[in-house]
């Protein structure tokens, strides 16, 4: 190591970790370790733009930015040129990683799995991507050649799943699983601690996405109330989630040792996890009842797909689903590579619309409902008109949208729907959807939708009965700790955000914030 005194700064991300089972788990003494930092360091609920969509998250706090100024926002966004989603390039975000801006002054950096980013170029520092991600979008990377041969000589391939190459299908044995993602945070934190000691760094990040694998495929052994809990299952698994949340602990616990009178470690998630109550698998169907999807008016057929084609798409269809969905996913994990897997699972994911037919569709995402209208002069094969008729149809879904209930309630589905024009305009605003549903998991809908105009939205399986097969899913509970020599216990008095994260860090480092970067710096952590 080096011996200069300059700060350092470590930063933990725990992906989809959430913060009101830390808050049990603590209270039960099970996470002896992050009880003890929240005790004697820094412990901050935080506002995340998961609230919204939550895949931004990690890239906001990355960027110090919103969606719409990065966009990266889900694992499906629109591009320019494209009819129909693609998966997002980390490489062509607008707005640089923090780490970036700390590199071109100087600071050593190593990054370690930071969700959703990409190799950078021209960049001095240790850079390991998706070794060891929950979903992996971009080839596994570590640079430079020295790290990556002794690295891999240690610790060899990352124990787990990634989640991009399993296909949609849920964990065929979870004992096995959990016992990967225990294996999984034990390796990474050996990983991070042989780095952590062998290299020069200012600047350490390192992402663990066990807990956010762990929230999605466990939930249903270990909450009672839910509607798909798991009564008879294994009893390994009536504490998987809470065991790599134990494992975790101890791997923090690792960490923490680091917290020397130069050093500050920060803990830190940008959403949590709770039970799987989404009703986005509802939606092709209200917008068929809508008459947008495959059912626009043929005014004007120019460009239309012949018969011909869609009877092929049909046919190629039915073939598909007379494949079983298990022999499918073994040949997508065994036998194809991720980007031909890729390429093949967005293809289906929109084969059945017929796009001179069709006003609006559904951005598949199983936790937001993300609509999008088929806009002239932005899609290809656009068929909406912009201005009055785009403002029609946006303001019909979302209107229909923010009235629906479940029928055996009453309760409204959706806790906010937004038309993306009111709350985004940046740079990346046309690459989102046009409309967003928050889904109310205190609505706890599963099967159906009650409409005022379109009747009950009704399909025989719930949330976590379709692909990706979630028990778990995401909630807005974002949180910062930290322990270190310049942190103050009254630090972040107020309401603080993710979005500060970044600044917070580089001014932690003495470097000043980017322009582009507009939250506020948190007091008493710099």
């Amino acid at each position: 190591m080096s011996d200069s005194r300059q700060s350092r700064l470590m930063m933990i991300g725990l992906d989809a970790c959430d913060r009101d089972l830390i808050d049990t788990w603590c209270a039960s003494g099970d996470l002896e370790n992050i009880a003890k930092l929240r005790a004697e360091g820094v412990w901050l609920p935080l506002q995340t733009t998961a609230d919204v969509v939550h895949v931004s998250a990690w890239p906001s706090i990355f960027t110090g930015t919103p969606a719409d100024q990065h966009g990266l926002y889900h694992a499906y966004v629109m591009q320019p040129g494209h009819q129909t989603p693609v998966r997002p390039r980390p490489d062509n975000c607008p707005v640089p990683f923090l780490w970036k801006l700390l590199d071109d002054h100087g600071k050593r950096c190593i990054v370690m799995d930071a969700f959703l980013t990409c190799p950078l170029k021209n960049f001095s520092g240790i850079q390991i991507v998706d070794w060891g991600s929950w979903t992996a979008f971009w080839d596994q990377t570590i640079l430079p050649e020295s790290v990556k041969s002794e690295m891999l000589a240690r610790f060899g391939a990352y124990a787990s799943e990634n989640h991009s190459k399993v296909g949609m299908t849920p964990p065929p044995d979870p004992v096995g699983f959990r016992d990967r993602l225990l294996k999984s945070v034990e390796t990474k934190a050996r990983a991070i601690q042989w780095l952590a000691e062998t290299q020069q760094w200012d600047f350490f990040l390192a992402v663990f996405g066990e807990c956010h694998a762990a929230g999605h495929y466990f939930w249903h052994y270990q909450d009672p109330a839910y509607v798909a809990y798991a009564r008879d299952a294994d009893a390994r698994l009536r504490t998987a989630l809470r065991d790599v949340y134990v494992a975790l602990d101890r791997a923090i616990g690792q960490m923490v040792r680091f917290a020397d009178d130069r050093t500050t470690v920060l803990v830190l998630s940008g959403d949590g996890m709770g039970p799987n109550y989404s009703g986005s698998h509802l939606l092709e169907e209200l917008l068929q009842r809508m008459r947008l999807l495959n059912d626009t008016p043929r005014e004007a057929t120019a460009g239309a797909a012949p018969a011909s084609a869609k009877r092929k798409t049909n046919l190629l269809s039915t073939i598909r689903g007379l494949v079983p969905r298990e022999f499918r996913a073994a040949v997508s994990r065994h036998l194809l590579p991720r980007s031909v897997n890729e390429r093949l699972s967005l293809h289906w994911k929109t084969a059945g619309i017929d796009w001179a037919r069709t006003r609006a569709f559904v951005i598949e995402n199983a936790n937001e409902g993300y609509l999008r209208l088929n806009l002239r002069d932005r899609e290809p094969s656009g068929v909406v008109q912009p201005g009055a008729e785009y403002a029609e149809i946006c303001d019909r879904l979302a209107a229909t949208a923010a009235t629906m209930t479940h029928p055996a309630t009453g309760r409204l589905a959706a806790s906010h729907v937004y038309k993306t024009d009111d709350i985004f305009k940046g740079p990346c605003r046309s690459a989102m959807p046009d409309v967003i549903i928050n889904w109310d998991p205190e609505a706890l809908v599963t099967t159906d939708l009650q409409t005022q105009n379109y009747g009950v939205i009704h399909r025989d399986q719930a949330a976590y009965e379709v692909g990706p097969f979630y028990t778990g899913n995401h909630r807005p509970t974002a949180f910062l700790g930290g322990i270190g020599p310049r942190l103050s216990r009254a630090a972040g008095a107020g309401d603080a955000s993710i979005l500060s994260i970044a600044p917070t860090a580089l001014a932690h480092l003495g470097v000043e914030p980017g322009e582009h970067m507009a939250a506020p710096i948190i007091d008493g952590l710099t």
